[in-house]
């Protein structure tokens, strides 16, 4: 299950792991930046990474291709 927040400059999705085995990942999006958050489990602390646009589309066309190097052009999203 996830949701997606439409804020007035940023976007927020919430993804739940339905097995119930990771704690919840938000992934905060505005013009220039994408942070993933996910709390460390048994504490009050976040695990943060900050990455360009062009890294997560990276990561998402990752996911569909064999091993190999790749130099990606153009708009994946």
């Amino acid at each position: 299950m996830f949701t997606t927040e439409h804020e007035f400059d940023y976007t927020v999705i919430t993804t739940l792991d339905e097995g119930g085995s990771f704690e919840d990942v938000e992934v905060l999006m505005d013009d220039v930046s994408v942070y993933i958050v996910q709390r460390l489990s048994g504490t009050e602390k976040n695990q943060v990474l900050e990455l360009s646009h062009q890294q997560l589309r990276d990561i998402l066309l990752a996911m569909e291709l064999p091993e190999g190097s790749y130099y990606q052009r153009g708009s994946l999203l």
